[in-house]
């Protein structure tokens, strides 16, 4: 009995002072890691943004061409411009917004000014192109189910794009985008204002984050002014 009162004696824990000493240094730890790991997670939100956005543009460009080809594509020169929307609910694409006097009817092809489709619909008998890129932005991005895109086209070539993937609802870039500056693309400079040769920048914070919390990405970048 004797051992074994002297081996619990032996055994010593944590003394108070101790423990504090722990406590606070997690305290310590945690304050400079833990908005270092949400930076980290919001900027690589960012960047993926960026990327669906540049992805985005990159086919639009690729649909009008094929549309030129085809002999129902974009009246080419700078007065034939037009701000397209884009809006993803529940996988299903929808195209709106169009001046349809930009562009040329022809092939059995007539640009309506809105039109709408899903990955796997069908495109025979299709006759609003609209409708065509929707059914095909919708295959090449399958994983997008609930998103808001606008972009920018003028004379056949896509200037600028805008994605947000936190509002299935229209984005605009005036109000959904304050620290985008007001303004048109242009071909000078992707989102670049119309009355001069100054890009756009986000004039927040946090470049891709608007004040209402949505991940916005962009294509060109816009970068941090």
């Amino acid at each position: 009995m004797i051992k074994k009162l002297q081996a619990l004696k032996a055994k010593k824990g944590f003394t108070l002072v101790e423990l504090i000493v722990v406590i606070a240094i997690i305290g310590v730890l945690a304050a400079i890691l833990v908005p270092t790991m949400l930076g980290y997670v919001t900027s690589s939100r960012v960047t993926s943004a960026n990327s669906t956005a540049a992805s985005i543009k990159n086919n639009i460009d690729s649909f009008l061409t094929s549309c030129d080809t085809n002999g129902y594509g974009m009246l080419k020169g700078s007065a034939n411009n037009t701000t397209i929307s884009i809006t993803v609910s529940s996988g299903t694409w929808t195209v709106s917004g169009l001046n349809t006097s930009a562009f040329k009817s022809g092939n059995g092809k007539s640009w309506a000014g809105t039109g709408s489709g899903s990955a796997g619909d069908t495109k025979v008998s299709v006759s609003a192109p609209e409708s065509l890129l929707a059914i095909e932005l919708a295959d090449l991005f399958p994983e997008i189910k609930t998103a808001s895109i606008v972009a920018y086209i003028e004379g056949g070539k896509t200037l600028a794009v805008a994605y947000t993937a936190d509002t299935g609802n229209a984005l605009s870039i005036s109000t959904d985008c304050p620290g985008i500056t007001s303004g048109t693309p242009t071909t000078t400079g992707g989102w670049s204002q119309t009355n001069s040769a100054a890009i756009f920048s986000w004039n927040n914070s946090t470049a891709g984050v608007t004040s209402t919390g949505f991940i916005v990405g962009t294509a060109p970048i816009v970068p941090l002014g």
